[in-house]
């Protein structure tokens, strides 16, 4: 500093240099290393140290989580010198749903709401990693990313991480450096994934054409996006959307009307919108005098807001009022800029895709590169074990012969022509590894190795190989975490369509009925109540009840079928008919039913796929296990299990914990089995076997039973027993059993059920006249036992026993 100064120990020194001297470091800094993410991987410091910090802890999903003290601390001490409140507000907006389109923090306790209430103290929650997050680092071992040395040079962080999706895009990005400021809305994750592969496919791709993949944005908190300037923002990289709340008008009591806001625009505060409302009604009386009252309904189920309106009042005259005055209408600033090339640049989509795609590209060659570098040293090592075993004799001689180890490696190396890391090899093999079995499984080892790198190799010379991974890849992270778009995006504000009440249909209570004969009812709530359900002497088949749901005219049902086909159908669709009319034939409904093709369990379609699984139990004695959420597809018919020749899903039921699985076969035979190895299976598998079969024999009975209740057994002479589940032990799956009842020709089974409180049956006899009867008639006997007749069959021919489903 050629004009500084140094007067009485003090160095002066002229403003005009100062300033730029300090600010510009500081301007980099803020910039560079604390405001704006970085394109590749999506984060900002902050965010990457927390998750690489989470990812040291071992905090993945299926762990448990740990206190975000901790991780708060680890993170500070070891990679990001700042205050600890920078660094949990940025763990607290990861794991809030509200914020962030796909979570990257699973939080326990209290991580804030959509009404502006702050996360509980880091000392009372706590955090683990989402599924997700893991995507962002795998294959951070395998040295596909730079790292750098932490603030004192202690440790190593990575400089991006892996980044297997598209976070930038996805979650967006908000944040203020020095003169420069990123404003980048969250996306769809399919739809972002389905935009990259289109891109890697086409790299001339335009930009309306890539809109079609690519829609808008996709809030976390719903609602409308008016995209009239959406395009030009996807060109430069600069522009603006207009955010709506997704508003409903229903009627209230004594004819009054109610304003509903179920969603939300972006980042608005639930609590602060609606005491706005409440500031307005008072400031501008004349205009808004028509609101009556303002209350939160919201719940766990989701928000809900509801604006009570006066008889009189203007409803549409009101909604104009408070779209204009208040954040039911508010504007997003679009403004995509990312650290790419080491300098803060301002993107469009396009080139923000490009720079994902070749780090992706860069990725899988690095990747490859190691696990080919590993390869060639395993083969290496391998082709010295293979030289020793083959001439183990000489080895042993040579080493006992040896004054130490470092001889007896010097004497191998120069022996057999190996390396230091050969001859060490050598004299760290077992003795249990001179086997013939062991030196095959080296042979065996040593081809695989060699088709290993042959095949890894080929990949690190192309690049045409490196994008289809790439594609592959983001086609089954998409496959596993898709989810459905939550935004509606519409291209003026005329498009928007506030329901009201007087639009809508009136959603009403019905019962879908399967009856025995196969044939589809709906039923009003009203006419099911008022029929009379007994059994009487016009009783035909058709009134028996099958299967029975309850739900409602505006909701849809998936209904499985024997065939291991799923029919998605739409209650309205459904004829309305009296409980003792015949009903709709299942041919009307769906052409694709085959012959003999059945509906076996129906259930109702929910906005989210319900937590946990189904289990699925064939005729061949097979079990499969699916995710539910690989059966909300935008199918309407499609298969749901595939299944061998001949073979048939006899039960479909929710997967219960704490539950064995109980098959009865046509011969007798029962096997109460364990399901805790039964692995989870994509939709379209056929499972893993669940009971072994001796030749001829198939399964008439398959559920999930637990150690209450009783197993009932009747055959066609009218003899029956319950034998107390519990009499029966669990034992691993595919295995044959013991046996459960005598059969013969004449003494074959024709029913068999779970029972845990008394029900009743109904009896089908050979003459068509049906009888009802509790199942407490029938004696409990042990597993050997032949049962005793039931006391009212003893001069009648049975031809089917079934449950009595019509209370």
């Amino acid at each position: 500093m050629e004009n500084t100064e140094k007067k009485n120990g003090l160095i002066q020194s002229p403003l005009e240099e100062v300033l730029p001297n300090s600010m510009m470091p500081y301007a980099e800094y803020v910039i560079m290393d604390r405001a704006l993410p970085r394109v590749e991987d999506g984060l900002k410091p902050v965010q990457r140290r927390i998750l690489f910090t989470m990812f040291e802890l071992g905090l993945t999903p299926d762990k448990s989580h740990k206190k975000c003290a901790r991780i708060v601390g680890d993170c500070m001490g070891k990679y990001h010198p700042h205050g600890d409140t920078s660094v949990y507000d940025a763990m607290v907006r990861m794991a809030q749903d509200f914020n962030m389109r796909m979570t990257l923090v699973n939080g326990h306790g209290n991580f804030g709401s959509v009404d502006g209430d702050r996360a509980a103290a880091m000392r009372y929650t706590e955090a683990r990693m989402e599924p997700l997050a893991l995507e962002l680092l795998k294959d951070l071992d395998k040295e596909t990313v730079n790292f750098s040395l932490n603030f004192d040079d202690s440790l190593k962080e990575p400089d991006t991480l892996p980044g297997r999706y598209p976070n930038l895009l996805v979650n967006g990005a908000s944040g203020i450096a020095v003169g420069l400021a990123t404003n980048i809305p969250p996306h769809n994750l399919g739809e972002v994934i389905d935009g990259v592969i289109a891109y890697i496919e086409n790299k001339n791709i335009d930009l309306k054409t890539m809109m079609k993949y690519i829609k808008g944005p996709d809030f976390p908190t719903g609602g409308y996006i008016i995209a009239e300037e959406l395009e030009q923002a996807y060109e430069t990289g600069r522009g603006k959307i207009i955010m709506r709340a997704k508003i409903a008008v229903e009627e209230a009591e004594n004819d009054k009307k109610s304003i509903v806001i179920t969603e939300l625009p972006y980042q608005v505060n639930k609590a602060n919108l609606l005491k706005k409302i409440a500031d307005l009604r008072e400031d501008k009386k004349e205009l808004l005098s028509g609101i009556a009252d303002i209350i939160d309904e919201s719940d766990r189920n989701g928000m809900r807001a509801v604006i009570k309106v006066k008889k009189d009042a203007n409803v549409d005259k009101i909604l104009e009022l408070l779209f204009k005055y208040c954040d039911l209408e508010c504007t997003f600033g679009i403004n995509m800029v990312a650290i790419a090339d080491g300098k803060p640049m301002q993107m469009g989509l396009i080139q923000i895709i490009s720079y994902y795609v070749n780090y992706q590209r860069e990725i899988i060659y690095k990747r490859t590169k190691y696990e080919l570098n590993q390869a060639k040293e395993r083969c290496h090592i391998l082709e010295g074990l293979i030289i020793a075993v083959r001439n183990i004799d000489e080895v042993i001689a040579i080493i006992k012969s040896a004054e130490n180890v470092s001889d007896a490696r010097n004497k191998l190396k120069t022996r057999f022509n190996i390396s230091d890391k050969q001859a060490q090899a050598i004299l760290d093999l077992r003795l249990a590894r001179l086997t013939k079995l062991e030196i095959y499984k080296l042979e065996e080892e040593l081809k695989e190795l060699h088709l290993l790198i042959e095949k890894l190799q080929a990949i690190c010379d192309s690049k045409k190989l490196q994008m289809e991974i790439v594609k592959d890849e983001l086609n089954q992270i998409k496959k596993q975490y898709k989810d459905p778009r939550r935004s509606q995006i519409v291209q003026k504000r005329d498009a928007i369509n506030i329901e009201k009440f007087d639009d809508l249909k009136a959603v009403l209570p019905y019962y879908v009925i399967v009856t025995e004969e196969g044939n589809l009812k709906k039923v009003t709530e009203k006419n099911y109540n008022m029929t009379q359900r007994t059994i009487t002497e016009k009783t035909v088949k058709n009134d028996l009840i099958n299967i029975k749901i309850f739900t409602q005219s505006d909701k849809e049902l998936l209904m499985f079928s024997n065939k291991g086909n799923c029919y998605k159908i739409d209650v309205e669709k459904i004829t309305e008919c009296k409980l003792k009319d015949k009903g709709t034939l299942l041919n009307k409904l769906f052409s694709e039913i085959v012959i003999d093709e059945k509906i076996i369990a129906i259930f109702p379609i929910e906005e989210k796929p319900p937590k946990g699984s189904l289990l699925f139990l064939t005729k061949g004695g097979y079990i499969k296990k699916s995710n539910w959420s690989d059966y909300y597809v935008s199918k309407a018919v499609f298969q749901a299990i595939k299944l061998k020749d001949g073979d048939e899903v006899i039960n479909i039921a929710n997967d219960f914990s704490d539950s064995t699985i109980f098959f009865v076969t046509f011969n007798g035979m029962c096997l109460n089995a364990f399901k805790n190895d039964v692995p989870l299976q994509g939709r379209i598998s056929g499972g893993v076997k669940g009971m072994q079969l001796n030749e001829g024999d198939w399964v008439v009975y398959a559920s999930q039973i637990d150690n209450e209740g009783e197993i009932i057994i009747f055959n066609e002479k009218g003899f029956a027993k319950r034998v107390i589940s519990s009499q029966i032990d669990p034992m691993a799956r595919y295995r044959k059993g013991v046996k459960i009842t005598e059969v013969t020709k004449t003494t074959k089974i024709i029913f068999v059920d779970y029972v845990k409180e008394p029900y009743d049956l109904i009896c089908e006899a050979k003459d068509n006249n049906f009888t009802n009867f509790s199942t407490e008639y029938i004696v409990i006997d042990s597993r050997i036992g032949k049962g005793k007749h039931v006391a009212q069959f003893k001069k009648v021919e049975i031809q089917a026993i079934y449950k009595n489903n019509l209370e």
